[in-house]
Parts: C-alpha cells; sequence; structure tokens
C-alpha cells in the first residue's frame, strides 16, 4: 500500500511570503501617506489662489492690499472654509505687499509632521516650515 504525499507549504515558503509582504508594505505605506497629504495640501493651495485673485481686485478698488483677518465680507468672493489647514490674519510686509501663513490642522503621520506653509505677496513666494514638505508639495 503506497502512501499518500502531503500537500502543503513548508515552513520556509510562508516565511518567504510574509517576508515579500512585509517589503511591500514597508513601500507601499509612505507612498501612500505621501499621495493622501498631497490631496490634502492641494485644498490650500487651490484657496490660496482664490485668495490671491481676490487680493488683486481687492488692490484695483481700493489702493492697498487687505490685511487683518480674513471675514466673509472683505473680498468679492466667498474663500470658503479649509477643511485641512487654518490661516492667519493677512499681513501688510512692504507696500504693495502681504503675507500669509497656513498651518496644518491635524499633526499628520511621521513624513510631514505638524508643518506650516508661508506666502508672500507678490512675487508668489510659497515656503514650508518642514523639509519633506518642502520636496514633496510645493509646486
Amino acid at each position: 500500500m503506497k502512501k499518500k504525499a502531503l500537500r502543503g507549504f513548508t515552513l520556509i515558503e510562508l516565511l518567504v511570503v510574509v517576508l515579500i509582504i512585509g517589503i511591500l508594505a514597508a513601500i507601499a505605506v509612505p507612498q501612500y501617506f505621501k499621495v493622501v497629504e498631497k490631496g490634502k495640501f492641494a485644498e490650500s493651495m487651490q484657496w490660496l489662489s482664490g485668495l490671491k485673485g481676490a487680493q488683486e481686485r481687492y488692490l484695483a478698488k481700493n489702493g492697498t492690499y487687505a490685511s487683518g483677518a480674513i471675514a466673509a465680507t472683505t473680498f468679492d468672493v466667498n474663500l470658503g472654509t479649509m477643511k485641512y489647514f487654518t490661516g492667519s490674519d493677512l499681513t501688510q510686509t512692504t507696500t504693495p505687499s502681504w503675507l500669509l501663513t497656513l498651518t496644518r490642522k491635524t499633526p499628520t503621520p511621521a513624513v510631514y509632521g505638524a508643518y506650516v506653509v508661508t506666502y508672500i505677496a507678490p512675487p508668489g513666494t510659497i515656503s514650508c516650515s518642514v523639509q519633506a514638505c518642502t520636496d514633496d508639495l510645493l509646486p
């Protein structure tokens, strides 16, 4: 009588599969967080784009850029509210120029942490307080 051969995976084969999955996860997870943060960062850039246009129209109408708290009645357009960032008060630097900082509301995973984006207009300089943010998110 022949003995039936047992079928299945050896421990080594299972360990190799687990190792491969671990390596793929180590590569994919940081890339996933980067893509998610780029999407959240895009919200701030779109909001900032609306603010730039509103500031230019305000300058044309009033001869100076708006400063202070950004109120719904300050500009000719509703800028809406940002979900992932908070904006500072508008600050006039040298005439005619203005500055705004956007702070990330909730800390992001370890890749970016809590970061602040600073915009100075004109000429339209954007900077970030964290190097990873500068490298990955800024246009």
